[in-house]
């Protein structure tokens, strides 16, 4: 029997790991190339893998991780960011029911839904009927609604009075 230490490679072997994020490199080219035939003729096809210089074995290996990796790369990942200061003004200067300013840290629940779509129907009669017990009306409701959101009081004032500005002037 020979000796196995005479015969050992200098060489490592490489190690591939389980993440897609480490994906084998040739995995990673033919995602790339999947992506530009995807593209190109709107379906990726074996004999266009092959004519990409990728080979049977590689296609074989590499074809359902490779066309995740592609599928994940391609598809754009929305996120809403929380609203600034200058969002919640703008939000509540021209109020809309579906889109309610939410800042960071607040979980939209049914009481805050309730309470800023209350503001917008007040904001739209006001707009119908301008009188100043409707404006009150509008600021009240928009201080409730402040109050439910996890904002400093001098940012909720802030946008109290900038709310306050647009609202129309109405005489006693």
């Amino acid at each position: 029997m020979l000796n196995q230490a005479d015969f050992r490679s200098p060489q490592t072997r490489p190690v591939f790991p389980e993440s897609a994020d480490d994906a084998h490199p040739r995995c990673r080219e033919m995602a790339e190339a999947m992506r530009e035939l995807f593209s190109v003729g709107g379906g990726v096809r074996s004999k266009d893998l092959i004519g990409a210089g990728f080979t049977w074995a590689e296609i074989a290996e590499f074809s359902d991780a490779a066309a995740k990796l592609a599928y994940d790369a391609s598809v754009r990942h929305l996120t809403s960011r929380p609203d600034l200061l200058a969002d919640i003004i703008e939000k509540a200067r021209a109020p809309l029911p579906n889109r309610p300013p939410l800042p960071r840290d607040t979980k939209e629940s049914q009481a805050l839904l309730v309470a800023w779509g209350t503001y917008c129907t007040a904001r739209a009669a006001l707009v119908l009927d301008p009188w100043s017990g409707q404006r009150e009306r509008c600021l009240n409701l928009l201080s409730l609604y402040l109050n439910r959101l996890p904002i400093f009081p001098t940012n909720r004032e802030t946008v109290m009075y900038a709310v306050e500005q647009t609202l129309p002037q109405v005489a006693q």
